[in-house]
Parts: structure tokens; C-alpha cells; sequence
């Protein structure tokens, strides 16, 4: 099974992901901050731990272990403290609106109260192009692990 596509039936299309996302994850120097709102997104959005780990990998640039653990290390936090809330906020897809990132044990959204807006999509500049080439090539040749 192809990797992008897989991802995509689970989080849903990339070209409606928000644009920071996009840039966090293809090209955007990994820092803390930037490594948690990526795996807010991915966790929020349903994305299993192994595969969010090998989707950073195959299109990270400049993807190092020290990133990948720290994915790690957040997915097993949220994931441990099952009754802890607003650990971050992140895009939730099928809403299409910022939502809390709250305990695994509570059932519904709690949206976010600041601004919903965002950027979705790859935009017009030349890197965005570079990067709309890559997700083309991603998806049809790499295959789930």
C-alpha cells in the first residue's frame, strides 16, 4: 500500500492540510514548537505513531532521530495521560476548525475560541512548487512500511 495515500484516507487530502503543516513537515527546520504542532495535527487527526514516523522520514529533508523522538515522546505523552486536556491546539480536518487536543477519554471536540482562520494548500511560490512536485513523486512510489 502506498504511503501519501494511506495518509491521506486517514487524515484526509494534503492539499487541504494547513500550509504551516505542510511547511513543518517538507521543509521547515525542525524546533520544538514546530515538532509539536506537527504531531498535534497528525495525533489529532487520527494518524498512528508509526506512520507518522515514517511519513516525517520520507518527507522531512532534514528529518534526525532527535525529531523522531520527540514525535515519539509526544504521541506517548498524549497518549499515556488519557485524562489531561488542552494540550495543544491543532486543525481538525473534518471540522475545519482549531480544536483543543484534550484527554483520549473525552468523546467530543473542544473547539478552539481564538481565531479559525488558516491557510490551507500549497501556495503559488517557486518552493511550494518544489514541494508539490515532491508529494506527486512521494505518492506514487513509496509504500508503506
Amino acid at each position: 500500500m502506498l504511503l501519501i495515500p494511506f495518509v491521506e484516507l486517514i487524515v484526509g487530502p494534503m492539499t487541504e492540510w494547513p500550509r504551516v503543516i505542510l511547511s513543518f513537515l517538507f521543509d521547515f527546520p525542525p524546533s520544538c514548537s514546530s515538532i509539536k504542532s506537527l504531531t498535534a495535527f497528525l495525533y489529532g487527526n487520527g494518524l498512528p505513531s508509526s506512520l507518522a514516523v515514517q511519513l516525517v522520514r520520507v518527507c522531512h529533508y532534514g528529518a534526525t532521530d532527535e525529531m523522531i523522538h520527540k514525535i515519539q515522546s509526544f504521541y506517548r505523552m498524549w497518549h499515556d495521560n488519557p485524562y489531561l486536556g488542552h494540550f495543544n491546539v491543532y486543525w481538525h480536518m473534518r471540522s475545519k476548525r482549531f480544536v483543543w487536543l484534550n484527554w483520549s477519554r473525552w468523546p467530543l471536540l473542544e473547539f478552539f475560541r481564538g481565531s479559525n482562520n488558516t491557510i490551507t494548500g500549497l501556495g503559488i511560490k517557486p518552493r511550494d512548487w518544489i514541494v508539490r512536485r515532491r508529494i506527486s513523486r512521494l505518492r506514487g512510489t513509496v509504500h508503506v512500511i
